[in-house]
Order: C-alpha cells, then sequence, then structure tokens
C-alpha cells in the first residue's frame, strides 16, 4: 500500500513508519516540517500532491497533551490541533480526485474521563465529564465528515505507551533510576497500558482486516493499579521503592488541572479488538513488556 502519515515525526509516528516500511508499504510523511509534504492545520492548508496514489491515511497529528500546563489557551491549542487537522483532511479529500479507501486515526482512553475509578471502560461506555474527555470526543467527531465521504475510518483509543525512546516509559523509570520513584496519591488508580509493538501491530491489522471499522480500545488485556506497575518496574531496574506516595494535592499544586493525567486512571477492556477484530497481543502482561523493554 501507499500510506501517508500525520504526526509521523512523533514517536508513534517514527515507530509506525519504520515498521511499514519494513513491511514493504510505502510510506509518506505530512508534517508542519520535516516531512515529504506540507500541511497547515490552521490555516486550512495541504498539498493536494500528498493524496496521489494513497490508498490509506494513518492521523496521528494533534499537540502533546502533556506538554504543557493545562491554560485557557493551551485547551483551545489541544483540541483545535486535532479538530483543524482532520477538518484539513477532510477539505482536500472532498474537492480533489483520489483514491483513499481507509482512515486509522489515533485517540486515547481519556474519552472515558482522567479517572474512572473501578468502572471497566467499553467501546460503549459514556463519555466523561471532563476536559480530557471532552477533547478526546472533539477529537473523534471531527473525523464524522471523512466517513460521510464513504471512506473506511478506525479510531484507536490508546492507553499508555510503553516503549523506549519516547512517551511515558522513560518518565516512569526516570525517578526509579535516581531512587526517588514513588507511588501517585493512593497508588490504587489502574493503569491501562500497551507496548509500542502490540499498538504497531494494531495499526498493521486495521490495514489488511477490511471489516474493522469504528472505535476500538487499544490497552494490553491486563492492566494493573499504579503501585503494582511501580513495584515491577522497580524490581525490573534492580532498585528499591521506598519512599512514601506523592499526595495528589501536591501535584495539583504544581500542575494544575492537568495533574489528573498521573492522579486518575482507567480501567479498560481490550475484549472488543481481540474478540472481534481477532488481533493478538504479544505482551499481554506487564512483567513480559519489561522483559523486552529492559532486557
Amino acid at each position: 500500500m501507499k500510506i501517508l502519515i500525520t504526526g509521523g515525526t512523533g514517536f508513534i509516528g517514527k515507530a509506525l513508519q519504520k515498521q511499514l516500511r519494513a513491511s514493504g508499504h510505502e510510506v509518506i510523511i505530512l508534517s508542519r516540517s520535516g516531512g515529504d509534504f506540507h500541511w497547515d492545520p490552521f490555516k486550512g492548508e495541504m498539498d493536494r500532491q500528498a493524496l496521489e496514489g494513497v490508498d490509506t491515511i494513518i492521523h496521528l497529528a494533534g499537540a502533546g497533551i502533556a506538554e504543557k500546563r493545562w491554560t485557557k489557551a493551551r485547551k483551545e491549542e489541544l483540541i483545535q490541533s486535532r479538530v483543524q487537522s482532520s477538518q484539513t483532511l477532510f477539505q482536500t479529500l472532498k474537492q480533489h480526485p483520489h483514491q483513499v479507501h481507509t482512515l486509522i486515526s489515533a485517540s486515547g482512553i481519556g474519552y472515558y474521563g482522567a479517572d474512572t475509578g473501578e468502572k471497566l471502560c467499553e467501546e460503549n461506555t459514556a463519555l466523561g465529564q471532563d476536559f480530557i474527555a471532552s477533547c478526546t470526543q472533539a477529537w473523534e467527531g471531527s473525523l464524522k465528515s471523512i466517513e460521510d465521504l464513504g471512506i473506511r475510518v478506525v479510531k484507536f483509543r490508546i492507553g499508555l505507551v510503553m516503549g523506549n525512546g519516547g512517551g511515558i516509559f522513560p518518565v516512569l523509570q526516570k525517578p526509579i533510576r535516581w531512587f526517588v520513584g514513588a507511588n501517585i496519591g493512593t497508588g490504587k488508580q489502574w493503569q491501562s497500558w500497551i507496548h509500542l509493538k502490540d499498538l504497531i501491530g494494531m495499526f498493521e491489522w486495521a490495514l489488511q482486516e477490511q471489516s474493522m471499522k469504528g472505535v476500538y480500545n487499544a490497552v494490553a488485556p491486563e492492566p494493573l493499579r499504579q503501585s503494582e506497575l511501580n513495584k515491577q518496574l522497580a524490581r525490573a531496574m534492580h532498585r528499591p521503592l521506598f519512599l512514601p506516595a506523592v499526595p495528589a494535592f501536591a501535584l495539583h499544586l504544581v500542575l494544575g488541572e492537568m495533574a489528573v493525567l498521573v492522579t486518575g486512571g482507567n480501567l479498560v477492556s481490550s475484549h472488543h479488538i481481540q474478540k472481534e477484530a481477532g488481533f493478538s497481543f504479544r505482551f499481554v502482561r506487564f512483567s513480559e513488556a519489561l522483559k523486552d523493554l529492559i532486557p
């Protein structure tokens, strides 16, 4: 296939394009800087030549949710970076001849809310009531116009991505490596994670399984509580974990509203992607992922 990736210069995008090329696909990158073709979603600009011969679009573009404090302006940027990028794709697809038949988009388990407690979240679980949920809803909703063009759309609600070289995993490792690791809040919050290799495998699976459409949770089958995640990580790194937990209120003082990203948690089901789409995970348990990530 000839595949166009938006946001292909990020952590997931780099790993994905490498694997897709290894699998024999032709991959081109659409980026605001450093890609094969240029676009500026905030201005509604896109090089229409980027669509020539493209079968599938993999849509990863969007400002990093945890990169900056959530001011009013930053919240608007987080939403608009997702909505405007989808709208720019739609307008370009609508106005110019193309052969695109599939769009696979990133989304997030934040759709259910930053902290869902003990509730098991499935794809039909109700939308959360906080900012992260409304941002994710706008993100997914912005793809409806592309679906209306008759293009198959798959949306992956991605959990905590575990991989070396980027994402959350090096962040989790750092305090433990320096002997200052600690649980956050109660430590009982659920962490729904996925190994980077399985996430990349899901994107490849969606390319070939033409029956897949709609929303799928991209999380490993066995989530675990934050305290257990930290304990297993410390054991794999041969480090002690003895400091008292960091109080949630202290993080709210430092991070503001964005603190919910680390004080909250989600118990998310992978049943749909396994049973309905037939995807098989390489890394079911966190301990298995750690053996691959920390040889």
